[in-house]
């Protein structure tokens, strides 16, 4: 999977989110920061840096299984994402 089909996955992650009114703001908070760090791991290597990449996938992680139970649409679109990014090698 490449950067373009990680960033359609996001986009789905955000119409989901839009479609969402059980999400509280908080969390929708935090999935759009998720969504932005996301973003910037798949900007070009000069430009992203690598201390980030760690921390950005342990909080993705984190959030899967906060939304596992209460928002399996999301779950589902979310660890696409993950695993896209572990092929990708990030």
């Amino acid at each position: 999977m490449d950067d373009n089909e990680v960033r359609k996955l996001l986009k789905q992650l955000h119409r989901a989110l839009e479609d969402k009114g059980s999400i509280t703001e908080q969390d929708r908070e935090l999935l759009k920061q998720l969504s932005g760090d996301i973003q910037h791991l798949l900007a070009p290597p000069r430009a992203r840096g690598g201390a980030g990449n760690q921390n950005t996938i342990r909080q993705l992680q984190l959030a899967i299984t906060r939304f596992e139970a209460s928002h399996p649409d999301l779950t589902a679109t979310m660890a696409q994402v993950s695993k896209a990014l572990a092929d990708m090698g990030i």
